[in-house]
């Protein structure tokens, strides 16, 4: 677990999010101010058209979290993208935002591979938002809308 020096004023649950795999999009431009791109027509959740990217870390969260390993580095890490249907008004992508009716979180198959990634070596091995992370881990999305929960693992389209 990391220390609250470390976690920089996120909670937990937030902080382990950044530099996980993309569901269908991906950053295009390396920055404070990143481009980012859909690559899926299929929203990541539901399967309609794609029309949006939604960051699991809200934007005014923090863009970056900065990552600081005990032996590998620092690593600047940014939000997840998710193919969505909709806007932040319509769709899964407002089932994210306006309703909380979607919440996605990373379920690490086991706690040595997620001690792995915050001592930084699958960071150091895979670099961050890659699809290799899915070997170790996947996508819980819980929809509160009709009760259920499920994994994602797999890329969709991810880079």
């Amino acid at each position: 677990m990391l220390t609250s020096a470390q976690l920089k004023g996120l909670s937990y649950e937030k902080a382990m999010l950044y530099g996980l795999p993309h569901l269908g999009a991906r950053y295009t431009k390396p920055g404070t101010s990143p481009s980012y791109e859909r690559l899926s027509d299929s929203c990541a959740v539901c399967g309609r058209f794609a029309t949006s990217c939604h960051h699991v870390i809200p934007r005014s969260v923090g863009r970056v979290f900065k990552l600081d390993t005990p032996t590998r580095g620092t690593y600047a890490l940014r939000s997840p993208l998710f193919a969505l249907c909709g806007t932040g008004t319509t769709g899964c992508h407002n089932d994210f935002h306006g309703g909380s009716l979607l919440k996605a979180r990373w379920v690490w198959d086991s706690q040595s591979i997620e001690d792995a990634w915050w001592s930084g070596e699958l960071l150091s091995r895979y670099g961050a938002h890659s699809p290799e992370l899915f070997n170790f881990g996947c996508w819980e999305i819980e929809n509160k809308r009709i009760g259920i929960t499920f994994q994602l693992r797999g890329s969709h389209g991810t880079y």
